[in-house]
């Protein structure tokens, strides 16, 4: 905890320089960017959200100063959305249109066509998006590159996992939040820690049963979508299996528990995906079991495994326990440890640790 607390007062001293820059935050001036979240597809639809929003030029990669990801930080939070704006998406030769929210964001769930091959190595469709009209900014072509999933043909699962505490440690049930402001104001994306054993976990779940699957991975967080490249680079750094990140709008609409953002998040993938079957992880800090077990009774045999992490022995913590227990007929299982995520998933015949 002192340790935590040096950190806030190291970086509280230098705040000279760190008000200075913070001004700089709230010009109004910056270009427009197109930021385009990883999408996913079938053979019929296609779905891919973004957003509009002035250029802050946060820094991308690996920071050694912790004024600069406080900074960055700021600026991530304090967002000048364009609404109102016309986007528009290529992909496949197909082009669809769709217009920005009070909140600068866009979204795109379409009819499309032309799935891969059977045989096609890479599963992720480039998206080309470009900006076609802004209310009340004049500005040179603005466009960006995107990415669409497609899973594999040979995928015998899929996984949907939340984040925070689940794959990165956020310490979200820490003594005052403390060491969760710290991870997540100064901190990159390149310093986060992974939960112990997960990377080697997911690696396993990618590969399946037999070690020669390429099963697909849906990371469903209520982490504001302000996150977005800390969680993306994160996952780059820690070798974790790429796949689509889905966070929540904190903006002027209800959102997260509130809105249903978890439950609407997965319930749409497992409606784009209906032959296949999913291994869900979550932990105890949040609501995660309640969004599984409600999701396994209404998809009945499509869950073949659900797994909640202990976290700090709290209220909510001794509820999930009690809601599992309650739910003996669903497959859902308390854990402390990857090791024993390791163990279940061998004998449910999900992993594999032989050679790939």
């Amino acid at each position: 905890m002192d340790n935590v607390l040096r950190h806030f007062k190291k970086a509280a001293l230098k705040g000279g320089e760190a008000l200075n820059k913070i001004a700089d935050v709230f010009d109004s001036n910056d270009p427009l960017i197109i930021l385009p979240y990883r999408g996913y597809a079938n053979a019929k639809r296609l779905f891919l959200k973004g957003r509009v929003l002035e250029d802050e030029n946060i820094f991308q990669g690996k920071s050694e100063s912790e004024i600069r990801n406080l900074i960055d930080s700021f600026k991530r939070f304090e967002t000048d959305e364009m609404p109102n704006a016309k986007v528009r998406l290529t992909v496949n030769n197909q082009t669809f249109e769709a217009i920005t929210d009070e909140e600068g964001y866009f979204t795109f769930d379409e009819k499309w066509h032309t799935a891969p091959q059977k045989n096609a190595k890479n599963r992720w469709f480039p998206a080309n998006l470009k900006l076609v009209e802004a209310s009340h900014k004049e500005q040179p072509s603005i466009a960006a590159k995107g990415e669409i999933y497609y899973p594999s043909y040979n995928a015998d699962y899929g996984i949907i996992t939340d984040m925070d505490d689940t794959v990165l440690q956020t310490h979200v049930t820490s003594l005052f939040r403390l060491k969760m402001l710290y991870a997540t104001f100064i901190q990159d994306g390149s310093q986060r820690l992974p939960m112990e054993g997960i990377v080697d976990l997911f690696q396993a779940y990618v590969r399946g049963g037999d070690g020669k699957k390429d099963n697909p991975v849906f990371y469903v967080s209520n982490s504001p979508w302000n996150l977005y490249d800390l969680l993306e680079e994160f996952l780059q750094t820690q070798k974790l299996p790429k796949g689509p990140i889905l966070l929540r709008d904190y903006g002027i609409q209800p959102s997260g528990d509130f809105s249903g953002h978890k439950m609407n998040t997965i319930t749409h993938i497992l409606e784009m995906y209906p032959k296949l079957p999913f291994v869900m992880l979550g932990d105890t800090a949040s609501k995660d079991a309640d969004f599984y077990i409600e999701l396994a009774k209404k998809y009945p045999n499509r869950i073949k495994a659900i797994y909640i992490r202990q976290t700090r022995n709290t209220k909510n913590a001794r509820r999930v326990a009690k809601l599992i227990e309650q739910h003996s007929n669903i497959n859902a299982v308390l854990v402390d440890s990857s090791k024993e995520m390791i163990n279940h998933g061998r004998k449910l015949g999900l992993l594999h640790f032989g050679k790939k």
